[in-house]
Order: C-alpha cells, then sequence, then structure tokens
C-alpha cells in the first residue's frame, strides 16, 4: 500500500478566480490561476519529493504544466466532485491517505505543511481564514464527504462526526489564506503572473 497522495482539484484557469472579476481582466485572471497552480506544484515537489502528487481537472491544458505529477481528468461538475473522483482514484491505486490542497495558496510553507501531515490519522483540517478548509489530510480517503466551500471546515468536522472518524483542527499560518478577492492579492509571494 502507498502511503500518501496530494490531490490539487484545479478548474480550468479561463473560468478561474471570478471574485476577481471587478479588479482583473479575464485573461490577467487566468495567467495567475495557471502561475499559482505552477507554484503549488513546485512547492510540493521540492517539500515533499517523494510524495504523489494528482491533479484532478475539467480540462487538458493543465497538462502541460505538469511535471512529474499525475492527472485525472474530471468527469462530473465542481470542487467537491473532483476531490471526490480523486480520493476514489487514490483508492483504486493503493493509497492510504490523501492530503487536498487547493492550487492558489497565497503563501505555503514547509513547516506547516510537515506539521499538517504528522497529524494523519482519521480527518485533519486547516481551516481558512473565512471558515473555509485550506487543507485536508483524509485516512482512508474516503473516509467522509467533501464539502468545500462556505463554512467548509465546521462542514467537514461535521461529516467526520457522522462518519464516526477522528476529526483534528490545526490552524496553520500559512494555509489560512488563499487568492480569492481582491484583498488577498497582496499575500501572494514568488508568483510572476502579471
Amino acid at each position: 500500500m502507498k502511503e500518501l497522495l496530494f490531490i490539487i482539484p484545479m478548474k480550468d484557469p479561463l473560468r478561474a478566480k471570478s471574485r476577481l472579476a471587478s479588479v482583473l481582466p479575464d485573461a490577467v485572471r487566468a495567467r495567475l490561476a495557471m502561475a499559482l497552480y505552477r507554484r503549488m506544484l513546485r512547492f510540493l515537489q521540492a517539500v515533499q519529493p517523494d510524495v504523489d502528487i494528482l491533479v484532478v481537472s475539467d480540462t487538458e491544458a493543465l497538462q502541460a504544466a505538469l511535471s512529474s505529477a499525475m492527472f485525472l481528468h474530471q468527469k462530473s461538475n465542481g470542487l467537491n466532485a473532483a476531490v471526490s473522483e480523486g480520493a476514489a482514484w487514490a483508492v483504486a491505486h493503493g493509497y492510504r491517505s490523501i492530503c487536498v490542497l487547493p492550487a492558489d495558496l497565497a503563501d505555503p510553507c514547509a513547516d506547516d505543511l510537515e506539521r499538517l501531515l504528522a497529524l494523519q490519522g482519521g480527518v485533519v483540517l486547516a481551516p481558512a481564514h473565512d471558515g473555509g478548509t485550506n487543507a485536508l489530510l483524509a485516512t482512508p480517503p474516503e473516509a467522509i464527504d467533501f464539502c468545500f466551500g462556505r463554512g467548509s471546515c465546521a462542514a467537514h468536522q461535521q461529516a467526520a462526526e457522522m462518519a464516526g472518524v477522528t476529526c483534528t483542527i490545526v490552524p496553520l499560518e500559512s494555509l489560512k489564506y488563499d487568492i480569492d478577492t481582491s484583498t488577498d492579492l497582496a499575500r501572494i509571494k514568488g508568483v510572476a503572473w502579471a
């Protein structure tokens, strides 16, 4: 059995970052989404080189940015469906655990990721500053039903409770923020996108 699979669900960059439409034109938002995606792949490959990465997306265009990561073409719609498809793929390929990370984390750091991964067992959640979930570690991969979106940290906690699965919440500073709003743009470090 393989230990851990990182899952990065990724929307088509041409449709990503819609909440930034008032401050960024379409083409710039697409470049930003791709830059964040590439940076997340480089970050994971640098800090966890022995762990497999699976990108789940509805667009084949993202495959060009992959080096050692794997790609799963999403069959259904939405973020939760993408994560569910990735979790099912992980089970089918013998992974013990998954770690779901968004491609658009503002400034992830290796130490915080290590802290998260050290807590394997049941479900481990790193909450976003707005009550969402910016990292989810699940053992086994399909331990709970996924409910990403507004208020998802509490929803994931409730899903774990309903499934009879241990749930640990670990606030981690570098995993608190993703890039969704104009305020979030100021938090980006090390991304050339404009």
